[in-house]
């Protein structure tokens, strides 16, 4: 997910860039006052959401949250102390107390999302003043048009990296960031005092504010000593100075001017290592947490250091010197010193370059050249890299200094600030003019105007782009299925089939049952000169029965006690070790075995005991319990995934057993469907491994036909259907998904379903359509809707997808119906358009009459009849026990706390960052197997740039979006790349929201999640990429793109039969998973 973001974060910086240097001809605005609220609200309230939903650093959070607490309780004189742990200088402090004050006065508890962004607040109000200067620097002092200064704010409030830093991350860079930047405009107004008292509470709030020294004194040097040097202009400023000084030492007073001092002396001196977590020059030699005097080229890190502070200093006064008649000067100087301390000083934390990105956009209004802008995205993605990877992924334990990541991001961090210098050494040094576009040029006090075209104002320009009349399109005509279509179908399907159904588990396992009841006993007897050394049991629900063992030599004598033995997973073999009951009981012989039921019921299925040379030992009474050693030839030589069930199978095929037999409901967490269809493949086949997980992986044979029509319906085109297919077949996640009896797969199934019937629906119009014709796909999707809710409540979020689709689909119709109404009297595309006047209304209400039918009464009939099955005893009644079930299902969903160590957040799915390790065998030391859930890297690492640049293309072919950024909808006829017909847009939008649907609810899920959550949006991640490959095509020939269809294909099947025994549970080599397979730290795959 960083790379999303940091992708993300470059294509912000493109398009506010392509707004910022448009002509003033091209914006759509006469008064966009309302427009630039609602920007700065979005970014306020997309930093308050995260800033609610995310904890933030742990670390930092806790010592905000304990300070802010502790300086409103015991005061400013007893704050700093030795039992407790401060690191910030007393100005922050008083921010803090307001904090502690505010949550005392509205009982804000201690541990809530509320408190965490109460605490997070005064960063993200710094950002938005940081975001405001910077509209106001555009509009007020260089005149730049209202749309071009949103442009440039846009730049800087909805930077990934920016916002990471306040309202995820929880830090307060963002505060002396705000000072560092009054601090320059002070300075470039000649207005020292404000300049002194700044900087003064700067290094009250933030110790880092120091570095920022030599921007001051160059400063100080310009408007004090060489503009008019006056005794009384320097008593002045020297007054003005001390005042601030003194003004600093009494907010210290209160706190203790020793334990104030401390903090600075202590902050200086912490952290002696040659980078802390700066991805800088260090980085790149692999010396982050490296001591600090590490000898590197004959001299100490530490030396090294001192000698670039010493450089960055004497350089920036020769800069200073040389572009004196440059009013932002300051700002350059400020980049300067930052970047470059930064990259080359030691004991750099990863947050301390970002006052650079405030400061460097600053010199693109000043400096407007393409190269600054360039800079600042790089510096700009880099940083969030730096940032984002320390603050998601970065593990004390296991620590690679010389990860790819850290060089990478290092050497770029390095090649920016080698730019950087060029563009210095450029603009500000050599004095060369900026080669502006028309849109800028003249900034610098030039009388600037907003430029506007008729029908100006926000809402003005939405209707005209979403509510004006539209040409009526017709009809897609049936596409055609071909020989070639079926054939290649086929082929997929049955190779994938042949994988998906070998190995699956065995048909063969113990069922019938023996049922005990509370003090039950079953008393078994051996053969002489023999005892059991291991009990193995294979149980039917209830789980966790307990029972008393109790053992005699014969008949003759009494029972001695061993202790308590617990049947745990049902469906499992599992062993309980009768030797060591015996030896720690100081029993010796124990021919006679007697276990006494302690739970209310039992059911047991089998059991098998075994002697010390694992030999079956078969009770000489067996016959007296005949059902319970009636079938020990399925007792396996090894326990495995073959012959037991494994993760959430205990839960979901049990309750599809259950379902059958009529038992109380134990999972009761989900809505029941997705159990019922387990339970069809266990009536069939009974009740084995293979019997209760066929119907998934038929299921997920089943989704690949949908998904190659899906893909033909959208491209037209053989082989792009075919990639689309196959892509989705040998995609890791599928495979897993549907080989283990989970209702996963039949959610995924269903959402594949509706939307396919809906995107089929929205290539028909009512219009030159029969109405029931149209009715017939959206009524499939209606049924699909139902089946998938009724398997999981996430199919909810693909509803809400399909009803964004659908009142899309019928906004279009309401434009044709206005441009009908507008021509009377013509026809467009063989559609007359008195009929479109005369049939859209009663059209219209049909068609929302039949959705009421199909996607609200009949789905909630299929959710309601899917708990015929279902038994709740203190709920007879089917709609009382439906309606109790949802009850349950939501306080478990709401208040779900549990953790585990292979979940996985959001943001860390797309990049696979930790898959679910599912299962875990033992053949030998070096011979093991493992069964892990997570995606292809052929799939799911190229859908991140495929969803990017689908939401590039949207933007870039959507005449409204585009005028918000200043330039027209590109309609270049040579400009193919990114140029979409119609009908190419409307499957692009379709795409991203059917993605989003199952995503995007997911960010704001804080109950723990997994990565196999992220499966019902991996059919559109694959028909994004072959989308985007079919706008590479538009440059290739047919054959071409056959080709590179075929070897992706092939890229795909190899890494898919490359991690296949790591999918499957087959046995492979313990040495050739680590060497070859286990990519990241986190993909364990595999016990070793």
């Amino acid at each position: 997910m960083i790379h999303f973001f940091a992708i993300l974060s470059l294509l912000l910086c493109g398009v506010c860039y392509t707004g910022f240097q448009k002509e003033e001809d091209k914006c759509k605005f006469q008064n966009i006052t309302r427009f630039v609220w609602i920007i700065f609200g979005a970014a306020l309230l997309l930093r308050l959401i995260l800033a609610y939903t995310t904890h933030g650093f742990g670390n930092d959070i806790a010592c905000f949250a304990a300070w802010a607490d502790r300086i409103f309780t015991v005061g400013p004189g007893a704050f700093y102390s030795a039992e407790t742990f401060t690191d910030y200088p007393p100005g922050f402090m008083y921010v803090l107390y307001l904090i502690g004050a505010l949550r005392s006065l509205l009982g804000i508890p201690y541990y809530s999302s509320l408190h965490i962004m109460l605490l997070k607040l005064p960063a993200i109000l710094c950002d938005m003043a940081c975001g405001y200067l910077l509209y106001k620097e555009a509009t007020k002092r260089l005149h730049f048009s209202e749309i071009q200064s949103v442009c440039v704010a846009c730049a800087y409030l909805f930077q990934p990296a920016i916002i990471l830093n306040s309202s995820c991350w929880g830090q307060v860079d963002s505060v002396h960031t705000l000072v560092v930047i009054l601090m320059c405009l002070f300075l470039m107004d000649g207005k020292m005092l404000p300049a002194y008292a700044i900087y003064g509470i700067g290094v009250l709030l933030k110790p880092q504010t120091l570095i920022f020294t030599p921007v001051l004194l160059v400063g100080i040097l310009d408007h004090v000593f060489l503009q008019d040097f006056s005794w009384r202009k320097f008593s002045y400023n020297l007054c003005g100075g001390l005042a601030v000084i003194c003004g600093m030492l009494l907010l210290c007073v209160p706190f203790g001017l020793d334990a104030a001092t401390s903090q600075y002396t202590s902050t200086l001196g912490s952290y002696e290592y040659a980078a802390v977590n700066a991805y800088n020059f260090w980085g790149l030699l692999g010396m982050n947490w490296v001591d600090q005097n590490t000898i590197f080229l004959f001299l100490p890190c530490r030396t090294w250091g001192s000698i670039a502070i010493v450089l960055i200093v004497l350089f920036t006064f020769l800069i200073a010197l040389r572009c004196r008649k440059e009013p932002s000067r300051y700002f350059c100087l400020g980049a300067f010193i930052i970047l470059t301390m930064f990259l080359f000083s030691v004991r750099m934390h990863e947050r301390y370059m970002y006052p650079g990105l405030a400061l460097l956009l600053f010199c693109c209004l000043y400096k407007p050249a393409g190269s600054l802008w360039k800079c600042y995205a790089g510096f700009a993605a880099l940083h969030f890299y730096n940032t984002a990877n320390v603050l998601y992924h970065y593990d004390p334990q296991n620590y690679d200094r010389k990860a790819p990541i850290i060089l990478l991001v290092s050497a770029g961090m390095l090649y920016c600030l080698y730019d950087f210098y060029k563009i210095i050494w450029k603009y500000y040094v050599h004095g060369e003019a900026v080669p502006v576009a028309a849109g800028t040029k003249g900034h610098a006090g030039a009388n600037r105007s907003s430029s506007t075209v008729s029908g100006a104002g926000l809402w003005q320009l939405f209707r005209e782009h979403f509510l004006s009349p539209l040409e009526p399109t017709p009809s897609e005509k049936r596409l055609r299925f071909t020989r070639a279509d079926l054939c290649l179908l086929l082929a997929i399907c049955a190779l994938y089939s042949f994988f998906a159904l070998y190995d699956l588990g065995d048909r063969k396992a113990p069922e019938t049952t023996y049922d005990m009841t509370q003090n039950q006993v079953i008393e078994l007897e051996f053969p002489e000169n023999t005892a059991p050394v291991t009990l193995a049991s294979y149980i039917a629900p209830w789980h966790q029965r307990h029972f008393t063992a109790e053992v005699r030599s014969s008949k003759a004598e009494d029972w001695t006690y061993l202790g308590e033995i617990i049947l745990n997973n049902v469906f499992t073999w599992q062993d309980v070790s009768l030797e060591d009951l015996t030896r720690q009981a100081g029993v010796t012989d124990a021919r006679c075995l007697r276990l006494t039921l302690t739970d209310t019921d039992a059911s047991l299925i089998e059991l098998v005991f075994t002697d010390a040379d694992g030999e079956i030992l078969r009770p000489v009474n067996a016959s007296a319990y005949e059902t319970l050693f009636d079938e020990s030839d399925c007792y396996p030589e090894r326990y495995s995934f073959r012959n037991s069930m494994y993760f959430d199978e205990i839960y979901h095929a049990r309750t599809a057993y259950e379902f059958l037999h009529g038992l109380p409901t134990y999972e009761n967490t989900h809505p029941p469907l997705g159990k019922i269809l387990i339970s069809v493949g266990i009536a069939i086949f009974g009740m084995n491994p293979f019997g209760w997980r066929i119907m998934g992986t038929l299921f997920g044979i089943a989704m690949l036909p949908f998904l190659y029509l899906l893909g033909k319906k959208m491209t037209g085109n053989t082989p792009a259907a075919a990639l689309a297919c196959f892509l989705f077949a040998f995609d890791f996640m599928h495979f897993t998904q549907t080989r283990i009896a989970t209702i996963d797969v039949y959610i995924t199934f269903f959402v594949i379903a509706m939307y396919y019937f809906m995107y089929r629906y929205c290539t028909m119009s009512f219009y030159d359509t029969p109405l029931h014709k149209t009715f017939i796909p959206l009524g499939l999707c209606g049924v699909c809707m139902g089946l998938g809710i009724a398997s999981k409540w996430t199919g909810v979020y693909a509803g809400c997808g399909l009803a964004l689709l659908f009142f899309a689909h019928l906004l279009r119709r309401y434009r044709e119906y206005l441009y009908a109404k507008a021509h009377p009297g013509k026809s467009t595309n063989g559609i007359d358009h008195k009929y479109i006047v005369k049939n859209f209304p009663n059209d219209t209400i049909k068609t929302i009459d039949f959705c009421l039918t199909f996607f609200v009464l009949i789905p909630a009939v299929i959710y309601l009849l899917s708990y015929l099955a279902f038994v709740d005893n203190s709920h007879p009644g089917l709609f009382d026990r439906m309606l109790a079930n949802q009850t349950s299902m939501f306080n478990y969903h709401s208040g779900l706390e549990a953790t585990h160590p292979y979940s996985s957040s959001w943001y860390e799915w797309p990049t696979m960052v930790r898959p679910i390790w599912y299962y875990s065998g033992y053949v030998t030391d070096a011979i093991k197997e493992g069964i892990s859930a997570f995606g292809n890297p052929a799939v799911w690492w190229i859908g991140i740039p495929a969803f990017i640049y689908i939401l590039y293309l949207l933007i870039r072919n959507n005449a409204f979006l585009c005028s918000l950024t200043g330039h027209t909808k590109t309609e270049s006829s040579t400009d193919t790349a990114i140029t979409l017909s119609h009908r190419e847009y409307a499957t692009a939008a379709f795409l991203a929201v059917g993605y989003l649907a199952q995503y995007l609810p997911w960010f704001f899920v804080t109950r723990i999640t997994f990565i196999y959550h992220y499966f019902p949006s991996v059919p559109f991640v694959v028909l994004m990429i072959v989308y985007n490959l079919m706008q590479l095509k538009k440059h290739m020939s047919d054959r071409t793109f056959t080709i590179v269809c075929c070897a992706y294909a092939a890229v795909t099947l190899a890494l898919f039969l490359l991690f296949y025994p790591v999918l499957s549970g087959q046995p492979v080599d313990v040495d050739l998973v680590i060497k070859y397979l286990r990519w990241k730290p986190t993909w364990v795959l595999i016990s070793g």
